[in-house]
């Protein structure tokens, strides 16, 4: 069986890494058995690749393999069958998507997931938390989160999410494909780590919400929740 180390909270079945989520939704779209294995974010005694240090880490057999790109190119070279994607215009709207989550949606959402993150850590995580993201966001999580008008930005940037999907079941047409996967981990990552309503989204994303919290028996819907 496949086996994925998955970053976790306090509670350890609480599961927030948009990334490791990304590899899930991979091995699931090629309806593959696997395992996770919850690890911390400080101590890297138990991922298996120590001088990488990030999860997602996949061991399948005696390959390891790290970072989910990777991830979803060994799992699409070595199993047949339910591609990430039918063409290379998928693939490049694939890629459109990954952009547009760097350049549009990470910045204003980070913000205001940094610090609800932190409270959700554990406690042995939560001074390298703060320390690894206020170095990235050049203040502390508390004045970040507080930056005017985030979640209008986050708003903005979703109305070009929902161009497409006004007009089509998924980002991959009447199925979902890669682009689907790596954009709803991110609404996965906000829906496990908190309860608040940090933004209206508009009801195209919303509908294609529930469409993707469906799939795989519910596998999305399911997943532990900080209460």
């Amino acid at each position: 069986m496949l086996k994925l180390y998955d970053l976790s909270l306090a509670d350890p079945d609480v599961r927030p890494s948009p990334f490791c989520w990304r590899a899930k939704f991979a091995m699931l779209h090629k309806g593959l058995s696997f395992e996770t294995v919850p690890v911390p974010f400080a101590d890297k005694t138990d991922y298996p690749n120590q001088d990488h240090g990030l999860v997602p880490i996949l061991i399948d057999g005696e390959e390891t393999v790290c970072d989910s790109e990777n991830i979803y190119a060994h799992l699409e070279s070595k199993y047949e069958g339910a591609p990430f994607a039918q063409s290379n215009g998928e693939r490049a709207a694939a890629d459109f998507y990954n952009a547009w989550l760097g350049l549009n949606l990470f910045p204003n959402l980070a913000p205001l997931m940094f610090v609800r993150v932190h409270a959700a850590a554990r406690e042995d995580d939560k001074a390298y938390f703060r320390k690894t993201r206020e170095k990235r966001l050049g203040k502390t999580l508390e004045e970040a989160a507080a930056t005017p008008g985030l979640g209008g930005k986050v708003e903005e940037a979703l109305q070009t999410l929902a161009a497409p999907l006004v007009r089509h079941r998924f980002l991959g047409g009447d199925q979902p494909n890669i682009a689907d996967y790596n954009v709803f981990s991110v609404f996965l990552w906000i829906r496990v780590t908190t309860q608040e309503e940090l933004f209206d989204a508009p009801q195209a994303v919303d509908a294609w919400q529930e469409r993707m919290l469906d799939l795989f028996d519910g596998y999305g819907r399911n997943a532990k929740r900080v209460s």
